[in-house]
């Protein structure tokens, strides 16, 4: 029914960084390239730029690279029957809630979350425990959605399988047990 990835105004911190982490290191080795060096640093002009470049890819793959691919490979899928949070790029993992599990729906949303419209949906499944989606952009939409499917299921998987209609004969007689036969002795 719904498949969605975390909401994307999680990455503004790591796009503000490399942007400052680029013009920093851009400017580092413009300095570096074209500046006088004292002695012996100047013999040693070539290593010192590859070495400022090479930090400045290794800065860049930490602070964006690897915030983006998390969020990359993160996803929220709601089927007719489950509600799934799959991660991981290399090694995958997935945590499965059967709908008809779940008891109660709840929201959360900080300040920065109410104004880009994403939210924390957490999902109560009684005796304590809660399961939390963080980042679910447009939650309220989720949220109904969520609702939808759980109110969409059949009464006998909220009920653990158990049939839950009634037999009309055996709702037509006043004591049901009344007509079964006593098996075995008088006693």
């Amino acid at each position: 029914m719904v498949r969605t990835r975390a909401d994307p105004a999680r990455l503004a911190w790591p796009v503000a960084a490399s942007v400052v982490l680029l013009g920093l290191g851009g400017f580092a080795l413009g300095r570096l390239s074209t500046a006088l060096l004292p002695g012996e640093l100047q013999t040693w002009r070539p290593v010192l730029v590859l070495l400022a470049a090479v930090l400045i890819l290794v800065l860049l793959a930490r602070f964006f690279v690897r915030p983006f691919v998390r969020w990359l490979n993160n996803r929220y899928v709601l089927t007719s029957m489950r509600l799934i949070h799959r991660r991981g790029a290399a090694r995958r993992s997935e945590h499965q809630i059967p709908l008809s599990a779940v008891y109660q729906l709840d929201i959360s949303q900080s300040l920065f979350q109410r104004f880009v419209g994403s939210g924390t949906l957490l999902v109560d499944l009684g005796r304590d425990r809660v399961v939390t989606y963080r980042n679910v952009p447009r939650i309220h939409v989720f949220k109904d959605y969520v609702v939808d499917a759980v109110s969409e299921l059949p009464l006998t998987l909220m009920f653990d399988g158990v049939d839950m209609e009634i037999d009309s004969t055996y709702a037509q007689r006043e004591d049901p047990g009344a007509n079964q036969e006593r098996r075995g002795g008088g006693r």
